[in-house]
């Protein structure tokens, strides 16, 4: 046995290189989770950046073929008309990234302006002019220039414009304002200390920002080894000797990339912050227990159920805070997910009505018609994934009814069982007497097909897959619910995966083998039905899936005959008043409507068509949009029905849910729509007044 006095070295000694190990090891774990979350945030963003950029290039595009359809039928004479550029200017002005839109001849002589210009000047000197001059450049991306007309700074996406034999006869620019990037980036960002820009495939800035970062660095992704890459996520020491995160991505098929830059310096920041918290905690575990030490051993055990609850108390504070951060975090990618996936349906609904219509009204060889049903299938698969987002951000349109779990489990066996697979087995397990649920009965059954999917994913080898429903007993403070459980004996997930497992965009599995939105999906849809998902999982154990939903107060409704078919469309042909601030959406939307044989008047503002329905008291109907600034879709409709009662109005949009009260009285019709989705809407609406 050691002296006391030994003892009570050794114990004062191990009271200063505990706390002083713990310290270092803590720090080490929390500097590798900061630049984890720094690295992952960095590759958010670029995909972010990546996306806004996709946006804005195909919106360009469409522009300017829209443009050169219409000009292509004018003349020379015609071209130069006022009249031209004033269909210019009123293409631009809807388009806050444009600067201006041009028309020149081969000579790059410009013909039409969205603006006034110097009619002596040329622009056969741009590098985007040559271009087209030489060949058909495709959606060229010109470098960085001021504009002659608008004095502005700007970079430009040209068409080249061609003669029926295949002969140059001019192009058609849209110049873009760099500083429409800049800003978007600046107020998208996750935090200080970073930089971000837009570049040509030859490394030259179109938009940057801060305005102050230097090209080198800018360009540094793109040299070397890690430019080889379309996309990718690194961190490299620069050559002025900082460490930086770098995430950059080529967008789309064109020929720019974005690039985000974060300073590990700065991101150490809070690393910083944590070991301030965690040097504090140390040094007063060491002063305590030298204070236990020096007073009396005969203390010791009392002081150390203090040091122990001290220590919990501590744990539990760190769980709450970053419980907190992550809440924050998900809230900050729900609404940013939200707003991308409805820019993302007004574009598809766009896409989807002008090819359905050309598939209408062009007769098209096989080999050309095949490549027109792709791209159809292909913008339908995006409106798809828009609704998962939708579906995530908690801003779906839900139709909420009383359902019997077992009767819909029971109906979705067959389909659960051929999506398995025969490796797989699967067993349902109902509570005898279950009350009901009250939810979207098909949101219900797409997050049971991909929780049992998830499931079987997770057994490549095969395995058993159990589905219960039961009645679960009352949280604190929360009402009683119905948990429908899928449990699965397959690799099960670690903390780190557990953890992240409902963030959108986030899998583990292969690449063109999940999306990462099955979950996510799963989690918004519990949440705005008043419910919740929850997951358990151990590495090598499985996982359970609860999803957890409220009971219903109402009996199920019974089983109605179908009625007779609605005719497929009103027996006149109508006079239509079309509200929407998205020029394009409402141009598609336009050509769907005459295409069935009706008169539309447009307006693009609530303002506008109230004005309209002043001037002109002979409309059969309004179709309005729900999101426009100003003056929403449900307000235009209460102020109609305020002044004209009897005026039918149809609502749409990609993401709204009307209030129970309106619901009621104003159909909704979901974009992207259909043709056939549009004219039963127009039936109902009608049917409904």
């Amino acid at each position: 046995m050691l002296p006391p006095k030994r003892v009570h070295r050794a114990t004062v000694l191990a009271a200063v290189l505990v706390p002083a190990i713990l310290f270092l090891v803590a720090a080490l774990l929390n500097r590798a989770d900061v630049m984890r979350e720094a690295q992952t945030s960095a590759r958010h963003m670029a995909i972010v950046m990546d996306e806004h950029a996709r946006k804005v290039f195909d919106s360009v595009n469409l522009v300017t073929s829209y443009v050169d359809d219409h000009v292509s039928r004018l003349t020379r004479e015609e071209a130069m008309r006022p009249e031209t550029s004033a269909f210019l200017a009123a293409m631009k002005e809807p388009l806050e990234q444009a600067v201006s839109i041009w028309v020149a001849d081969e000579n790059g002589t410009v013909l039409a302006g969205s603006q006034p210009w110097n009619r002596a000047a040329t622009i056969k000197d741009r590098d985007f002019f040559q271009a087209q001059a030489k060949q058909d450049a495709g959606s060229y991306v010109s470098s960085y220039f001021v504009g002659r007309a608008t004095t502005a700074p700007s970079f430009a996406i040209s068409r080249r414009r061609s003669s029926s034999d295949g002969r140059f006869v001019g192009t058609i620019h849209v110049a873009l304002n760099p500083a429409y990037f800049s800003r978007f980036y600046g107020e998208a960002a996750p935090g200080p200390h970073f930089a971000a820009a837009l570049l040509r495939a030859d490394g030259s800035v179109l938009a940057r920002y801060p305005e102050t970062i230097g090209t080198t660095l800018l360009q540094y992704p793109l040299s070397g080894e890690a430019g080889s890459a379309a996309a990718g996520e690194f961190v490299a020491k620069t050559p002025d000797g900082q460490e930086r995160i770098f995430a950059h991505r080529q967008v789309g098929a064109y020929p720019v990339s974005v690039v985000f830059v974060a300073d590990v310096s700065g991101v150490l920041g809070q690393w910083r912050r944590n070991l301030l918290v965690f040097g504090v905690v140390s040094a007063f575990a060491a002063l305590l227990l030298l204070g236990v030490t020096l007073t009396a051993f005969g203390h010791a055990e009392a002081e150390r159920v203090a040091l122990e609850r001290l220590r919990f108390e501590t744990k539990q504070r760190t769980a709450a805070e970053e419980g907190l951060r992550q809440a924050q975090k998900m809230e900050g990618i729900g609404q940013l997910t939200g707003g991308v996936a409805h820019d993302f349906n007004n574009l598809l609904a766009v896409i989807l009505g002008n090819l359905r219509l050309l598939t209408k009204q062009v007769s098209l060889t096989q080999p050309a018609q095949r490549l027109l049903d792709g791209a159809i299938q292909g913008a339908e698969r995006g409106a798809f994934l828009t609704q998962r987002l939708l579906a995530f951000a908690r801003r779906q349109d839900l139709m909420p009814r009383t359902i019997d779990i077992g009767q819909l489990l029971e109906d979705m066996t067959e389909l659960m069982r051929q999506s398995i697979g025969a490796e797989v087995t699967l067993t349902i397990d109902v509570e005898p007497g279950l009350p009901t649920v009250m939810a979207d009965a098909n949101q219900l059954e797409l997050a049971m097909l991909n929780l049992v999917i998830n499931a079987r994913d997770a057994m490549p080898d095969g395995g058993s897959i159990a589905i219960s429903a039961r009645e679960a007993p009352a949280e604190e403070g929360k009402a009683t619910q119905v948990r429908i459980s899928v449990a699965d004996s397959g690799v099960g997930m670690d903390e780190e995966t557990l953890a992240r497992a409902v963030e959108p965009f986030f899998t583990t599995k292969g690449v063109g083998k999940g999306t990462g939105m099955g979950l996510a999906m799963v989690h918004g849809f519990a949440a705005q039905s008043g419910g919740s998902l929850k997951l358990t999982s151990r590495k090598g154990e499985g996982a359970v899936a609860s999803l957890f939903l409220p009971i219903s107060l109402e009996r199920p409704a019974p089983a109605q005959a179908p009625s007779a078919a609605a005719p497929d469309a009103p027996a006149r042909p109508l006079n239509l008043l079309l509200v929407d601030d998205d020029a394009l959406v409402m141009m598609g939307t336009a050509a769907m409507l005459e295409d069935l044989g009706h008169t539309v008047r447009e307006c693009s503002s609530g303002a506008e068509a109230l004005e309209a329905l002043e001037s002109e008291p002979a409309f059969d109907l309004v179709v309005t949009d729900q999101s426009m600034p100003g003056m929403t879709g449900l307000e235009l409709a209460r102020r109609i029905r305020d002044a004209r009662p009897g005026m039918p109005v149809l609502i749409a949009s990609g993401h709204a849910e009307l209030p129970p009260q309106e619901a009621k009285t104003l159909p909704l019709l979901t974009k992207p729509f259909t043709q056939e989705q549009l004219q039963r809407a127009l039936q109902d609406a009608l049917s409904r007044a």
